[in-house]
């Protein structure tokens, strides 16, 4: 019995959170809403049918009178600014050509970010999609929307990076109806509910205060890096927020940012997957009452490497997380973007084996658990790595080194081997023939799995509407091929500059440290030793390597060059 009523009350919850779901009337710039027709049946696959939600077809793909590129065909996207505008005030669209498949992503992009956030103010930007997308619409309160995403499988995501901000969600097409005038809402109609903008600002805080600081080294050491990377540029502070100007933002301040940034003119709406005929211009006319403009872009300058070479965080622990890095103009466009991307394959491919850093520290050393090298920012987030990038275009890039955490006794020793194989590979032991068609074949299948829903086709579609460069992942796939050993290395050595290197270090005795690091004292490994006690002989050749590593100046120029700030301050 007991059982029953649970299953009957969960049921009815169910049943009144779908009641609450509502599409938008006709009215979309007063917000006034309309119950959502009932009937399943009818609700996708009609390509007549727009509920409440209609538009003059205004893009290539998907209008009235245009027939859909049968499926398996080549993507006839269109960038938004290829679009036609039909009718005034609508947002751009880029629509893939409509597939078979049953799922549809749906994504409303802003050319807003972090780069908005005034000063005083780091993280507005990320807090406001967050209440947005979490704190319900006018619609529904929090608690109504997630029971009304519950049963269709799906959220509402909202990323924000340095430039773009993203909602998005996916969902089965048969459920699409439904979802449809909830995202648009989240958008155009936000609840701005007080509790949950306290609840949601809170927990910001505590994600900086508690996550980050203290329970997130790598990403600690990698975010702190980004700020040292670009002191004075807007890219130089914390997309998330730091503590004091989190916890000093108002419900108005919110409100009012997100007018002035989530404006029409920095919205292109994404569509991709089986959706039905129309859509894209549904949805386009539906955000056609967001406000029509705001502030001018942020400018997006140069930015040149400059010290200090470290910043040591002071951080109680067993093991320290390293950082090193330094911004360049690489981009997507770059003709040696083919060529610089085997050669950072082979130097450290992200979760990878191939690289050498991979197998030189982790493999004949254990010293850590990964080693990586990345020539555009790279964003640990789980062990997606193709997704995660989606939506974080930038026009500035970086070149970095990430060194997982290694024992605190070990921990010179593996930067020193990090940049001793980097100098190597620019100078004594550049990439080999074989090496470079080894990485090219890793490369020609890899890459195969950047794209393989239609939701990453469609922020890979996105990010290069916004550089200017359609079709990145295939042009890349076919650049690799031809590119050559030489090419290769002379691209690496080109743009690769270790002494351009600053690095973060996060962990206990930092003092010791810099005494060690402004010296060039010896850094002796310290092997593991087996289960007798015994530390197990080594290959005379890897001794010799070790010794070579511990001649490797860490390139400290005096105490100047060497910051220490304890864990508290940092993103304070």
């Amino acid at each position: 019995m007991r059982r029953a009523a649970l299953a009957l009350f969960a049921a009815l919850a169910c049943s009144h959170a779908e009641d609450r779901v509502k599409t938008a009337s006709g009215s979309q710039a007063s917000g006034s809403t309309e119950g959502a027709p009932q009937d399943e049946a009818a609700a996708v696959g009609e390509s007549e049918r727009s509920g409440a939600l209609t538009a003059k077809p205004r893009s290539k793909v998907g209008g009235e009178g245009t027939e859909h590129p049968p499926p398996g065909s080549p993507a006839d996207v269109r960038t938004a600014a290829e679009a036609p505008a039909a009718a005034a005030n609508e947002a751009p669209v880029l629509a893939l050509p409509p597939s078979q498949k049953p799922m549809v992503t749906i994504a409303l992009r802003f050319t807003s970010g972090a780069v908005d956030d005034p000063k005083g103010q780091a993280g507005i930007t990320s807090l406001a999609a967050r209440v947005m997308s979490e704190g319900g619409t006018q619609s529904l309160d929090a608690r109504s929307l997630l029971l009304a995403l519950f049963p269709m499988a799906t959220s509402i995501g909202a990323r924000v990076d340095k430039e773009l901000t993203t909602f998005s969600a996916t969902v089965h097409r048969e459920n699409l109806e439904k979802l449809l005038p909830i995202l648009l809402d989240v958008v155009a109609h936000p609840r701005w509910d007080p509790r949950e903008f306290a609840r949601l600002r809170d927990a910001a805080v505590i994600d900086v205060e508690k996550r980050l600081r203290q329970g997130d080294d790598e990403n600690l050491g990698k975010e702190a890096l980004g700020e040292i990377l670009y002191r004075g540029h807007p890219y130089g502070r914390l997309t998330d927020g730091h503590v004091a100007d989190l916890k000093a933002l108002t419900l108005e301040d919110v409100k009012a940012h997100a007018a002035k940034v989530f404006t029409a003119d920095r919205l292109t709406v994404g569509i991709a997957g089986g959706y039905p005929q129309g859509l894209p211009e549904r949805a386009a006319a539906a955000l056609a009452g967001l406000p029509k403009a705001g502030p001018d872009r942020a400018a997006i300058p140069q930015q040149r490497p400059h010290g200090p070479r470290y910043l040591l965080i002071e951080k109680q622990g067993d093991a320290t997380a390293i950082s090193c890095g330094f911004p360049w103009q690489l981009s997507h466009k770059d003709p040696d973007w083919a060529a610089l991307s085997v050669a950072r394959s082979a130097f450290g491919e992200h979760r990878q084996f191939n690289g050498r850093l991979m197998q030189r520290l982790r493999e004949q050393r254990g010293l850590n658990y990964g080693d990586y090298a990345y020539i555009e920012h790279f964003q640990q987030q789980g062990g997606n790595a193709a997704t995660v990038q989606l939506g974080r275009a930038r026009h500035q890039q970086d070149f970095t080194v990430w060194l997982r955490p290694v024992q605190n006794e070990n921990r010179l020793f593996a930067l020193r081997a990090a940049l001793h194989e980097l100098s190597r590979s620019l100078d004594a032991e550049p990439f080999a023939d074989d090496e470079v068609q080894q990485t090219k074949g890793f490369l020609d299948g890899y890459l195969l799995l950047f794209d393989q829903t239609d939701a990453r086709k469609l922020g890979y579609a996105l990010d290069g509407d916004f550089l200017g460069q359609p079709d990145f992942l295939q042009k890349w796939r076919a650049a690799v091929r031809e590119v050559s050993a030489a090419e290769v290395n002379a691209a690496w050595k080109k743009w690769v500059k270790p002494d351009a290197l600053e690095c973060v270090l996060v962990g206990p005795g930092m003092d010791e440290v810099k005494r060690a690091l402004i010296a060039d004292a010896e850094t002796p490994m310290r092997y593991q030793k087996d289960a007798q006690g015994n530390v197990p002989e080594k290959p005379a050749a890897l001794l010799e390597a070790d010794r070579a590593v511990n001649r490797t100046s860490f390139g400290a120029r005096g105490d100047q060059d060497v910051v220490i700030v304890p864990v508290e301050q940092i993103f304070e």
